[in-house]
């Protein structure tokens, strides 16, 4: 027989070894099943009454609470670091760890001051040229009220004074030339009677003929010189003394509302100044700020880490030379005195958990040690399981409430959150239940034989399990205590 036909040989055979094995071993259970078994095998438990948390189980990673992030307050894209802290460095809070270029910000103080001490000193200058304005404009305001009240006394002069004056010449002369007519008219008479006598001769008569003539004459001339007088003189006077005081008080309305513009507009001048002003002493504290942001310090006790920025090819962590924008986080200081655990909870499990449940914390560093803690959070929002696309999990938070000099960031951990306390009921180990055609069951010691009896299950624990019904208290079943 060749080496080939020998290995099928032996092959087949211990199949058929494992199969017989396998069938005696089947028969041996079921036999054993129905006719129960010996009370000496396997570890019993007596049925008695405990209390038992009910809880939840997950892995999970040591974070710290809270990270504090060192950000750029420099409001310039000309920071640029020159000197850090080691990565990985513990720092304590108020601790130099970064430090930007002063220059250009030493420049910027500098040009700042000097910009405020110009705009100072055209604010000077503005509040000068109003005090300036105002006196000029109310010289010109005093100035146009004079001629206001000029105006009004020589329209009083007009309507009062020198009007009626003149009209009592006019009406003077025409009396005048009324006395002169008659007296011409007396003498022509004179002159006629003495020419009829031989008295007077021809030419005397004829002289005494153009005085009254021209006696006549004058007379006319004064009539309309009265007549003129009170028909158009007399109310132009008047007219022009109304237009004389109306234009002296436009004229004074007129330089006051230009007086009013002159000086707002001064005074916004003043006002324009004292902004530039403001805004350039803003300018100045934000430029000493920036010199003082220079020096960066930690906000909190904790270990330095360097963020990654973008560039060109991907990112890389921060590193001296780099510059930082304003708002730009570059630094972070996780808080390692306030730690948490971050697992992730089933999608059946979530909503058996609740913020400040109590949990217990077991660090694979340190087995054995139980430290205690607290649900801080669970999120609302599920996530899928990196290892199964169809199982959804909540992400979740503990708090470490002891021990945490001892913990360190990065730690893998076992966490039990307690949902439920059980107490006083009859309880046995999670192990010693069986489950059988669809029921669960329990192998009850009866005298030196098991008796597979059905029972009613309660509350259900990671070791225990509470019953009730189909056990009393005293009983003894066999089965693995946990």
């Amino acid at each position: 027989m060749d080496v080939g036909a020998l290995k099928k040989y032996v092959f087949n055979w211990l199949i058929l070894g494992l199969l017989v094995t396998a069938g005696l071993f089947l028969l041996g259970v079921k036999t054993w099943v129905n006719h129960g078994r010996s009370s000496e095998a396997g570890t019993f438990f007596d049925v008695q009454r405990a209390s038992f948390n009910m809880s939840i189980t997950e892995r999970g990673i040591v974070r710290p609470a809270k990270i504090s992030a060192i950000i750029s307050e420099i409001s310039s894209n000309q920071a640029k670091i020159v000197w850090l802290v080691k990565e990985g460095s513990e720092v304590k809070k108020g601790q130099t760890v970064a430090w930007f270029d002063t220059k250009p910000f030493l420049d910027e103080v500098a040009r700042t001051e000097q910009d405020y001490g110009d705009a100072q000193a055209s604010l000077a200058a503005a509040k000068k040229l109003l005090l300036l304005q105002k006196e000029e404009e109310k010289g010109r305001i005093e100035e146009a009220g004079r001629k206001v009240e000029i105006a009004k006394i020589e329209a009083q002069n007009i309507n009062e004074g020198a009007g009626p004056l003149e009209r009592k010449q006019v009406e003077q002369k025409l009396k005048q030339a009324q006395r002169s007519f008659k007296l011409a008219q007396s003498n022509v008479r004179d002159m006629e009677v003495l020419l009829n006598k031989g008295h007077a001769s021809l030419r005397e008569y004829e002289k005494a003929g153009d005085e009254f003539e021209t006696a006549r004459e004058q007379l006319n001339v004064a009539r309309e010189e009265l007549n003129n007088f009170d028909q158009y003189k007399w109310p132009k006077m008047v007219r022009e003394a109304e237009l004389l005081v109306n234009a002296a008080e436009s004229e004074f309305q007129r330089v006051n509302r230009t007086s009013d513009l002159q000086i707002q507009t001064r005074v916004g001048q003043v006002e324009k100044s004292r902004r530039n002003v403001q805004n350039k002493i803003k300018l100045l504290e934000q430029a000493k700020n920036d010199l003082a942001n220079c020096t960066v310090k930690a906000p909190a006790d904790g270990i330095l880490l360097y963020s990654e920025l973008p560039r060109e090819n991907g990112t890389r962590k921060i590193q001296i030379g780099d510059s930082v924008w304003v708002g730009q986080t570059f630094l972070e200081v996780p808080d390692t005195t306030d730690l948490v655990v971050e697992t992730q909870i089933r999608e059946i499990d979530v909503a058996k958990i609740s913020e400040g449940m109590e949990a217990t914390i077991e660090l694979d560093a340190l087995p054995g040690t139980v430290i205690r803690g607290r649900v801080e959070s669970v999120a609302s929002l599920a996530e899928d399981d990196n290892n199964n696309n169809n199982i959804r999990r909540f992400y979740a938070r503990i708090q470490i409430l002891e021990g945490v000099d001892k913990v360190h960031v990065g730690m893998s951990a076992t966490t039990e959150i307690i949902h439920k306390r059980i107490t006083d009921a009859i309880v046995i180990p999670a192990g010693a239940v069986v489950f059988h055609n669809d029921k669960t069951m329990v192998y009850k010691a009866e005298g030196n034989a098991l008796e597979l009896v059905d029972v009613d299950l309660g509350a259900q624990g990671v070791r225990w399990v509470q019953v009730l019904n189909g056990l009393d208290e005293g009983d003894r079943v066999s089965g693995a205590l946990f």
